[in-house]
């Protein structure tokens, strides 16, 4: 008599195909997603005391962004702004716009490295409202990567992050 060992496996439920986390995103789709968080992220709840509004039916949850928080969401968007191209890069031109006040000579002889200090001491001293974090997060994004050195650390870490889930 004749012994055949079977060795069975089950199909995984799940699987995640090329190490994409999410599934296929795409810079683009990636910037869409956090433009959404930004603009219902920094709108003030409905039913606020802020607005004078009724008070918000019990359960019901919703996020505010913090100015940290807008500020830094900015930072990715814009970001992944410059890597989707498109329609995405008026956040890139904002920031030649606002490089250019500084490095056109009205200041001297001045850098995009001078221009991505002004941002950080803005972003550091500066409590702004986060809606005004996060145009202020767009624009640095693109002057520090235009700036380099350290200055492009924060794209480093952000598209290498993105690589590792697969979103880029």
């Amino acid at each position: 008599m004749q012994h055949l060992d079977f060795i069975v496996t089950a199909a995984p439920a799940i699987s995640i195909e090329g190490g994409r986390v999410l599934g296929f995103v795409g810079a683009g789709g990636i910037a869409t997603a956090l433009t959404i968080v930004m603009v219902a992220g920094i709108r003030e709840p409905k039913g606020s005391a802020a607005t004078g509004g009724a008070p918000a039916k019990k359960g019901r949850i919703r996020k505010k962004l913090t100015s940290d928080q807008a500020q830094w969401t900015g930072v990715a968007a814009g970001t992944f702004y410059m890597a989707a191209g498109s329609l995405w890069t008026v956040g890139g031109q904002l920031s030649d716009a606002f490089s250019g006040l500084i490095t056109n000579g009205g200041f001297g002889s001045a850098g995009t490295g001078a221009v991505s200090l002004v941002l950080a001491a803005i972003m550091y001293f500066r409590e702004m409202t986060p809606g005004k974090s996060a145009f202020t997060g767009i624009i640095a994004a693109g002057v520090w990567a235009s700036a380099g050195g350290i200055w492009g650390i924060p794209q480093a870490l952000i598209l290498t992050g993105a690589g590792a889930l697969g979103i880029s």
